[in-house]
């Protein structure tokens, strides 16, 4: 098999990628809920320790979440305390290789506060995390009594000790907290693959019981209800809960059944919904036929962070995204000489297919362009739309469109520093949903729930006009 290089660009190839939207999958993955005896105390010693990091709307809430040309530094250490029983908890890291995190404040999951100092008493461990090159924080040790441990060393200690003094970790019958989270609180358990850090003690009595608020739990109709089950050891009272990792369970709006689905099981419901209709799939490969030929391209190169549900910047020094990413970004192809260079700047935006404008929103480069394919719809009322963004017009294209029709033109203002590119995406929404009220934020917010993005990466992994390569080097001829 080729790789796509400067001097050969090959056929397409796939490269590993994680996707939020559809289910984790990993045949050696095993889920909380059955953790009595597989996770819990350290056994599946063959699969990676989950990183433990510091999440964005933590980070967002600290400060420390963007920094730049006048802004301060952001401290290169911060610290979190934990009760005396959070070896618990820190026992329950999931493996898997998956990225959690440990609340600071959070109205149903309780949380643990951070410092930017040491604390000066600790009555419990404390896990120190440091500043990463990609401007997160990811846990590197735990303090306690006077001594410092690697992350690593310090799980295997809590898991003895979660062994010795509370036995067992067994889910307690019928126990769970319960909640309606917004779509920042959905979007970070999404990050986390299911997971929430529980802090039993910190949790209002009311969160205990399966009351949620009527209409969702914010505007535009987001509505996503969940309840994470309690845990004890078996050699405590159940009426103990302890701090744990434990794996959502999610009840789905307007499911008829009225079921709870673990985490897997929502995440491949939503994902069998999420699908790209038949008439988007049947003409993409000429609208991305005539894009490449306009660009001057032979074949467009896909690099790690273009696709869609990655994780990482394609820019930069590669930061973690604060949302995976929600569709396609057209950025750079190779020419016939093999040369690398970015899509010229005026190449034109057209129509995937044929449907109508409802909305032209300002985004971070330019503008997205809202068509919505009304022919296109599911049996529960949803409707395909296509979003073209970071693109430059002068004037509101007509409402009705034709397959091809030009909406834009490839751009940037002059105050962005990222390169000139095309995002495609391609999403389920409500019929007659408010485009212009909800804003691009909310819209294109992985955890916003009336929201189903379509994973679009399999017109690129199997068309000939595109070399997905694992080399991340840039070699691009401006120009």
């Amino acid at each position: 098999m080729l790789k796509a290089t400067s001097e050969n660009p090959g056929p397409c190839v796939a490269f590993p990628r994680q996707n939020a939207h559809l289910p984790y999958v990993n045949s050696a993955f095993v889920s909380v809920a059955s953790l009595d005896s597989r996770v819990f105390g350290g056994f599946l010693n063959n699969q990676s320790r989950s990183t433990l990091r510091i999440a964005t709307t933590d980070m967002e809430a600290l400060k420390v979440r963007i920094h730049g040309h006048n802004r301060p530094k952001p401290p290169e250490f911060l610290y979190q305390s934990l009760p005396p029983d959070g070896i618990t908890l820190l026992s329950t890291i999931p493996r898997g290789g998956l990225s959690v995190s440990i609340p600071g404040k959070s109205v149903w999951r309780g949380g643990w506060q951070f410092t930017t100092a040491p604390p000066e008493s600790a009555v419990g461990p404390v896990v120190v995390y440091q500043l990463q090159p990609d401007c997160r924080y990811a846990a590197v040790s735990v303090r306690e009594n006077g001594q410092e441990y690697m992350l690593e060393e310090f799980i295997e200690i809590a898991e003895r000790r979660t062994r010795e003094h509370f036995g067992k970790l067994k889910i307690i019958p019928g126990r769970y907290i319960y909640a309606a989270p917004n779509k920042e609180e959905w979007g970070s358990i999404l990050r986390d693959d299911g997971y929430a850090a529980l802090n039993p003690e910190g949790v209002p009595e009311f969160h205990m019981a399966p009351v949620f608020p009527p209409g969702g739990s914010e505007r535009y109709g987001h509505v996503v209800r969940i309840r994470a089950p309690l845990y004890s050891g078996d050699n405590l009272p159940a009426i103990n809960p302890l701090p744990v990792f434990s794996r959502v369970e999610v009840l789905p709006d307007n499911d008829t059944e009225s079921r709870w689905l673990d985490f897997e099981e929502y995440q491949r419901k939503r994902a069998g919904v999420g699908v790209v209709p038949g008439a988007i799939a049947a003409g993409f490969e000429e609208w991305l036929a005539r894009l490449t030929e306009e660009s001057g391209f032979v074949r467009w190169r896909f690099r790690p962070g273009m696709a869609f549900g990655e994780r990482t910047e394609w820019w930069g020094p590669r930061n973690r995204r604060r949302t995976v990413h929600e569709g396609l970004d057209f950025v750079e192809g190779f020419i016939g000489n093999g040369e690398v260079r970015l899509i010229p700047e005026g190449i034109p935006a057209r129509a995937v297919d044929s449907g109508e404008i409802v909305a032209m929103l300002d985004d971070f480069i330019g503008k997205t362009i809202v068509v919505r394919h009304p022919s296109m719809t599911l049996p529960g009322g949803g409707v395909f739309h296509t979003l073209l963004s970071h693109i430059q017009t002068e004037e509101t294209p007509q409402s009705l469109i034709k397959k091809g029709e030009i909406l834009g033109r490839v751009g940037r203002r002059a105050d962005i520093r990222i390169r000139p590119h095309l995002h495609l995406t391609g999403a389920w929404f409500p019929t007659g949903f408010p485009f212009a009220e909800a804003g691009i934020n909310t819209i294109m917010h992985p955890g916003f729930t009336p929201a189903i993005l379509a994973d679009l990466n399999g017109f690129i992994e199997t068309s000939p006009l595109c070399a997905i390569s694992p080399d991340d080097r840039e070699f691009l001829i401006e120009g």
